[in-house]
């Protein structure tokens, strides 16, 4: 556990505004959804348009803000292709990837673990093991049949606080009321939002700065 305030992630931006603003917020990673499925999914024209405005003014502000290009089960080819031309610092595998899929992403990859209801924490912390050994960071999430993440739910925190280590993002369920407990009761290394910062599934800039002023540790 780290006394350090909690790096932040935001995902699934779709308009050049909340880039603007996370940016200004000094958030960490911004999370860009490349799977067609989702509802926060950003077609090639629209990604383009995000990621050069987030080159440009990161650059003017000097701001460490880093791309993740979220993907779910992609050919392996497209992905390293979509990767490259917008430039992403990071790769976010969302889906059943394994190891010799990971191996062939030539950018840095946070691999999504999803945590099935009375997973063992000897089997999630196996996951945890496997997966470093291919990738720069690790998403601990809620599963879901029907999503592979920003469904708003939570998992049992209590059960799985002995891996909450460095390089290990928290994300599932997270929210501007209730990151403030969660931050100072299990102090994680770094926190993943999406839904838990939306109004009628469009990114809220009140919630937005509230989550990032109620996650800082006291």
């Amino acid at each position: 556990m780290y006394k350090n305030n909690p790096k932040i992630k935001i995902c699934g931006i779709k308009e050049i505004s909340t880039a603007k603003l996370l940016i200004d917020l000094e958030v960490d990673f911004v999370g860009l959804n490349f799977i067609k499925n989702s509802t926060r999914y950003l077609n090639e024209k629209n990604a383009k348009q995000i990621v050069d405005y987030i080159d440009d003014y990161r650059k003017s502000k000097k701001s460490q803000i880093q791309k993740v290009g979220l993907f779910l089960n992609e050919k392996i080819e497209k992905l390293n292709y979509l990767s490259k031309i917008f430039n992403l610092d990071f790769v976010q595998l969302c889906g059943n990837e394994d190891i010799e899929y990971i191996s062939i992403v030539q950018k840095p990859v946070i691999k999504v673990v999803h945590i099935k209801e009375k997973m063992h924490s000897d089997e999630l912390k196996k996951k945890i093991e496997s997966f470093s050994s291919v990738s720069k960071y690790i998403i601990l999430d809620t599963f879901s049949k029907s999503s592979a993440g920003g469904t708003g739910l939570t998992f049992d925190w209590s059960e799985y606080k002995n891996l909450f280590n460095k390089n290990i993002f928290i994300a599932g369920g997270l929210n501007p009321d209730n990151i403030k407990d969660f931050s100072n009761s299990y102090l994680p290394w770094a926190i993943d939002v999406s839904s838990g910062v939306e109004s009628n599934k469009e990114k809220d800039p009140e919630k937005i700065n509230l989550f990032i002023r109620n996650s800082k540790i006291n």
